[in-house]
């Protein structure tokens, strides 16, 4: 009995220590101007916002202990993602003039107006496929720590015997 009160304190501490090493992460991109250069896209930023906020979500429930269907965000996450990726190449194609790829003066332009863009597609790539795999390898550890149960279940007064 004594050890199954210790081992929820212990396996919470490994959860959030593994997001928090995400956090870290994150920071560092952003310390090293990566996320500065994404996060300056509107578009890009939007995206961001939105998965991130998925992440957050989905990891605090899991982390209270409810069960947060990991696999179903994702997949949400990854399809955000990849939408991202179509539209991203889509704004880009719909952007050049093609006019202009003829004449040397603007060609220089539109190719970088160009790869501007297509970053957004690649961006919105990294960013749902990023969070879907932190979702995923969270929920593997879960997994690992507590079994097929839940944190909660684990917890509950009629799932212990004695």
């Amino acid at each position: 009995m004594e050890s199954e009160e210790k081992h929820p304190t212990w396996m919470k501490f490994i959860e959030l220590a593994l997001l928090m090493s995400v956090s870290a992460l994150l920071g560092t991109l952003y310390s090293l101007g990566y996320l500065d250069r994404i996060l300056g896209q509107d578009l890009t930023f939007w995206f961001f916002c939105i998965i991130l906020a998925i992440v957050i979500l989905v990891e605090g429930f899991a982390l209270t202990g409810f069960d947060a269907d990991d696999h179903f965000w994702s997949w949400l996450t990854t399809g955000l993602g990849m939408l991202g990726t179509v539209l991203g190449f889509s704004i880009a194609l719909a952007g050049i003039e093609v006019d202009a790829l003829s004449d040397p003066a603007t060609l220089s332009a539109e190719i970088g107006s160009f790869l501007k863009t297509v970053s957004f597609a690649i961006d919105t790539t990294m960013i749902g496929l990023s969070a879907a795999m932190v979702m995923e390898a969270m929920n593997k550890v879960r997994e690992m720590l507590y079994g097929n149960n839940t944190a909660q279940e684990e917890q509950l007064p009629e799932n212990r015997e004695g």
